[in-house]
């Protein structure tokens, strides 16, 4: 594989769309095309030692991009497609990072390359808190009292995310997106760490939460199935009673609970199309009883299928 410098990779074929910059806000939309590379990159300073990168990169060629060295930092990454490979030139340690996962790493003087594999599409979001942001901002110490690096799966990233490669900015509010879209992120992953840390506490471990994940990814687009937690158990290989513990804790409703509330509010999207009989309607979100769906209709909503149909009221 060529290993190549950053200003051979980047600076050939390179277009600058879109350039702001302030003293607290920096934004810079390009694309660079070349033998190597097809990328289209959003870099921006969203607020001062707090960094963006918005990533769709096309491999042309194999090659290996050395990166620029860091002292202590948090960076998290998150993989809507396609897999991103690095090197630790240190420690000769290489991290895969998959489609659907979302890494958080606090480490320091950090020597590393990107392993670019030809035929590759990778899409993804990268945030990097400096250490003096995470100095200034206190309650990051409880969390981040020694380096670490940690994996969290979330299915479907790309339908969470997709927004963010699909906005052309151009727009003077970019500024407030940017920044409003970095905090969000940040805030959510930090709540997922101190979430699994106290999932350890009642015995689940990280794939067990994975596999609870994936469970509620099961029920999201297979609702119109029949569906019990013995088959789900079965499906995601894990047992019945560490299944219906985890669900309760991360989604803090029962499986039965989820899967009703899925039922029944996709039943309202049917509804309001009014292209669709209820008893028609009930068979598509998995009930196999039309009156029971119509009780557990009202129950939810204080209203019947039909109140929908004809007023659309929710």
């Amino acid at each position: 594989m060529t290993k190549l410098k950053r200003s051979e990779v980047f600076n050939t074929g390179k277009i600058i769309a879109n350039k702001e910059e302030s003293k607290s806000f920096i934004k810079q939309v390009g694309t660079i095309n070349n033998q190597f590379i097809d990328l289209k990159i959003v870099n921006a300073m969203v607020e001062e030692n707090i960094y963006l990168n918005i990533v769709d990169n096309k491999i042309k060629q194999s090659h290996i991009q050395k990166l620029k060295s860091k002292r202590k930092h948090l960076q998290i990454r998150i993989i809507l497609q396609g897999k991103l490979e690095k090197l630790n030139h240190h420690t000769n340690e290489k991290r895969v990072y998959e489609k659907n996962e979302i890494s958080i790493e606090y480490e320091k003087n950090i020597e590393e390359s990107l392993l670019n594999k030809q035929g590759q599409h990778l899409k993804y979001i990268c945030i990097t808190l400096h250490d003096k942001y995470l100095n200034e901002n206190g309650f990051f110490s409880d969390i981040l009292k020694n380096t670490f690096n940690k994996k969290i799966y979330e299915p479907n990233l790309e339908d969470k995310f997709s927004e963010l490669f699909n906005r052309e900015y151009k727009s003077g509010l970019d500024k407030i997106y940017l920044k409003n879209k970095a905090m969000q992120i940040i805030l959510y992953v930090l709540e997922e760490i101190q979430k699994r840390d106290e999932l350890k506490f009642v015995g689940l471990n990280d794939e067990d939460i994975k596999r609870v994940k994936k469970v509620e990814n099961i029920i999201q687009n297979s609702f119109n199935e029949k569906i019990t937690i013995e088959i789900l158990s079965k499906r995601v290989a894990l047992n019945q009673t560490k299944l219906k513990k985890g669900f309760k804790e991360l989604f803090n409703k029962t499986i039965h609970e989820y899967l009703k509330d899925v039922r029944l509010e996709k039943a309202v999207e049917y509804l309001k199309e009014d292209i669709y009989s209820i008893k028609e309607i009930s068979s598509m979100v998995g009930y196999t009883n039309q009156g029971s769906f119509s009780y557990a209709f009202s129950q939810k909503f204080n209203c019947s299928p039909k109140d929908i149909q004809k007023n659309s009221i929710l």
